[in-house]
This record gives structure tokens, C-alpha cells and sequence, in this order.
């Protein structure tokens, strides 16, 4: 659980927050009593790795079967090739 600090206190005490996220703790930085932010150690993952995120996009495909062609690329291939005849 994240303890919450004001931009104030950050302002005030950053080497100290600082120094107890290096330690483990996490915070939520509130501005204007609004969430402005988070101060999280650097051994907490963020963001998720590649196949996570495109894990389902993935499988779905696989579901899917075969893909058609795009017929605009299929007539824009055709003329290129027309083109190269003359």
C-alpha cells in the first residue's frame, strides 16, 4: 500500500522519500488533492512485459485462421506490376 505525500512534503523532504523508497516503500504523490504522480522502488515492474500485453491480441489470431488479403493493397500490387509491363 502506497502512503500518500503532498508535493509539499516532497518539495520539503525529497532525500528522505527518497531514501525510503530505495528502502521498499511506495508513495502516491497528491497535488491540489489530486494524485499527481507515484514514487515506487526501482525493482517494481511497471510496465508489463511485450508478450503480456500482446498475449490475448496473439491468441485471437490464432483463433482467427487464415487472414485475407486486403483487396486495396491486392489492386495497388496489380497496377505496380501492369505498370512494369509496359
Amino acid at each position: 500500500m502506497a502512503t500518500d505525500v503532498t508535493s509539499k512534503v516532497l518539495h520539503q523532504e525529497t532525500g528522505k522519500l527518497l531514501d525510503r523508497v530505495r528502502r521498499g516503500e511506495s508513495f502516491r504523490l497528491i497535488r491540489h488533492g489530486k494524485l499527481d504522480g507515484y514514487l515506487v522502488p526501482p525493482s517494481t515492474e511497471i510496465d508489463p512485459e511485450w508478450p503480456e500485453i500482446m498475449g490475448e491480441v496473439w491468441a485471437a489470431q490464432k483463433e482467427a485462421g487464415a487472414v485475407q488479403e486486403n483487396p486495396v493493397l491486392r489492386e495497388r500490387k496489380a497496377r505496380n506490376h501492369a505498370a512494369h509491363l509496359r
